[in-house]
């Protein structure tokens, strides 16, 4: 007897059949039903190779065996006389010809019935939103795609003790965070916000409301040696269900590896298809070396320490710029760095120009303007092209002598929803007719980064500008509801009291200036020349400036509030003159909240630069000092 005999004799042939038929059936059957469950199509690849693992396997299992009346039995153990397999291969066949009846009914329904509903579901949902009026048709469709499509990834814990384990899995998770922020398909909320979960055990649930993200990805990693172990999950949060998740072992050689393998997985569960583009841009946002990605998070520990405390900023942000440094000798491209290191040049220059600190030598302040240029132009050469390259060309601007299409450049940053991280723009719009934008835009960075204390900090200023001063109040609640850290929030909410019209709401605005204040001289000063007693208003403000060594700026407002007009525009002209000047009256006519606190014939090297920017002048008034009548 033939092989092929025998294979028809074991009815081979129609068990591969009817197995052949079944599983596409049952592949059918997946793809309909896993998503339903969470699955994405890696679950489905999954059904598929486990399907097409078991053709062989079923294939030796119906040459080997054979049904009998008294059950399966090796072939070789069965009566040649009293095999039934003939029988066997009729009920096969028949089997065979249902599956198929089935299956081809699947298809002609799938084909002719579904395919057309669903394509006149979809025309009919087209025609009803283009009936819509386009502002609600668009935010329709972004609140669903925010919705299934948000996601935070929460820090990794370390597993292990070693002397640099924590800052390595911090490292891992702002790698990930960094590489799903790269696809505009996705809203990844930022590095403050996730990062403020760290160390605490809030239900994934919880979380995720604070959050306002639909997934969750949490991980962990273990190093030793060289060996690392890294699992990761990804969360929905209505129910916690695990979309999906995966452990590594592998070397700190393929660390980078795993990280593009984890945003990838997850993109793809979140209905998220990455082409070729895509995945360059991915790889490309990423540090892409250990040691430094471990030198970028001491950098981030710093700069963020030095902006909780800004009396000492200078001195914290110089420790940052060392461990930065280490960072841009393996990955020059990085933006967000070469913004964070030019922070500290930002702030130096402030205190030089303010007056706050006499130059350390000759040629200072010009030698940390040119070097603050330096560092913008490499941070706009890797900046994307767009709304963040017109951020960075913003601060770039105002340290320069040349303003020239300046107030084009902030209207297309503030013309953008994408959510872009800046030092000093937020600065430059409020006091020039910009404020709602301004105000919109930092509501915008609170969706990608809802912890931020210094969003909402823009946030309060841009209201204060906009006469919405109770709003402002409210931002300072929700950010207090939150139990964040908001830079100067006692001086913010004094400013907004004022604005409203509580003048004797906060008892803490009777107090002399508190430690952190941005104003040094006391706070009744901003009570007496706004509702109090003029007289009262001007000896405070004539004590304080009588003081040795009071800087320019807060000499400058000081005198503008209670209408000196002479001592403001003497410090005006004082800080107009030295390098960075024009930047530094920007900042002070933003926070005296009081309009023009100077004249710009006063001015002239600023007024040249507002001449040059397109910004109108006089700022609005947004407190409204009686005795300031200019």
């Amino acid at each position: 007897m033939s092989f092929f005999t025998e294979l028809k004799r074991r009815n081979v042939f129609r068990v591969g059949a009817a197995y052949l038929v079944a599983a596409w059936l049952v592949i059918q059957l997946v793809e309909t039903i896993f998503p339903a469950f969470g699955f994405g199509d890696s679950a489905v690849r999954l059904a598929v190779i486990v399907l097409a693992i078991g053709f062989v396997p079923v294939l030796i299992l119906a040459w080997a065996f054979e049904i009998t009346p008294e059950g399966v039995k090796r072939d070789e153990e069965v009566d040649r006389s009293r095999s039934i397999s003939a029988d066997t291969g009729r009920k096969l066949n028949r089997a065979v010809v249902f599956l198929l009846i089935v299956a081809v009914g699947y298809f002609a329904v799938d084909k002719f019935v579904l395919a057309p509903q669903s394509q006149s579901d979809q025309s009919t949902a087209i025609a009803q939103e283009a009936k819509k009026p386009p502002a609600v048709a668009q935010t329709d469709s972004a609140v669903s795609s925010v919705q299934s499509r948000s996601v935070a990834v929460l820090p990794f814990v370390a597993m292990s003790s070693g002397e640099d384990d924590g800052y390595f899995a911090d490292g891992l998770t702002e790698e990930i965070l960094n590489y799903l922020a790269s696809v505009p398909e996705l809203l990844v909320t930022a590095r403050t916000s996730s990062f403020h979960f760290k160390g605490t055990d809030l239900p994934i649930p919880d979380i995720a409301a604070t959050l306002g993200v639909a997934n969750v990805v949490e991980g962990s990693v273990r190093r030793a040696g060289e060996r690392v172990r890294i699992t990761a999950q990804l969360i929905r949060a209505a129910d916690g269900f695990h979309l999906w998740s995966q452990t590594y072992d592998r070397t700190l050689e393929d660390v980078f590896a795993v990280q593009e393998d984890i945003a990838r997985n997850i993109t793809e569960v979140l209905d998220v298809v990455l082409d070729e583009q895509a995945l360059v841009r991915m790889r490309n946002t990423g540090i892409g070396d250990v040691e430094a990605f471990i030198a970028y998070q001491k950098g981030q520990e710093a700069f963020t320490a030095a902006h909780s405390d800004l009396e000492h900023i200078s001195d914290a942000l110089a420790d940052a710029n060392k461990y930065y440094d280490q960072v841009l000798k393996v990955a020059p491209g990085l933006t967000g760095v070469h913004l964070k290191r030019a922070d500290l040049r930002g702030h130096v220059l402030f205190e030089l120009v303010a007056g706050f600190r006499p130059e350390a030598y000759p040629g200072e302040a010009q030698a940390v303007v040119e070097t603050l240029l330096k560092d913008y132009s490499l941070a706009w050469e890797s900046a994307r092209p767009g709304a963040e390259r017109a951020m960075v060309e913003v601060e770039r601007t105002i340290f320069s002598d040349d303003w020239r299409g300046l107030a084009a450049k902030v209207d297309q940053v503030l013309a953008s929803d994408e959510c872009l991280e800046g030092n000093w723009v937020s600065q430059v719009a409020d006091q020039f007719g910009r404020s709602a934008e301004m105000a919109a835009w930092q509501r915008n960075k609170l969706r990608c980064d809802p912890l931020s204390g210094m969003s909402y900090m823009g946030l309060t200023q841009a209201l204060v500008w906009d006469a919405r001063p109770e709003e402002a109040l409210q931002a300072i609640a929700e950010a207090e509801a939150l139990n964040l850290y908001v830079p100067f929030e006692r001086d913010m909410r004094l400013v907004a009291l004022l604005a409203a019209g509580h003048y004797k709401e906060d008892a803490e605005a009777y107090m002399p200036a508190a430690h952190g204040s941005i104003y040094p001289f006391p706070d009744k000063l901003f009570l007496e020349a706004r509702a109090g007693t003029p007289e009262r208003a001007r000896q405070i403000s004539d004590a304080y400036l009588s003081r040795p060594g009071v800087d320019d700026w807060s000499a400058m407002v000081a005198a503008a509030v209670v209408g000196n007009r002479d001592a403001a525009n003497a410090a005006a002209a004082r800080i107009d003159s030295r390098p960075g000047g024009p930047f530094m009256l920007l900042i002070s006519s933003q926070m005296c909240f009081c309009g023009a606190p100077f004249d710009l014939d006063a001015t002239p090297n600023f007024k040249t630069r507002l001449d040059e920017s397109g910004f109108p002048w006089p700022p609005a008034d947004p407190i409204g000092y009686p005795l300031k009548n200019w």
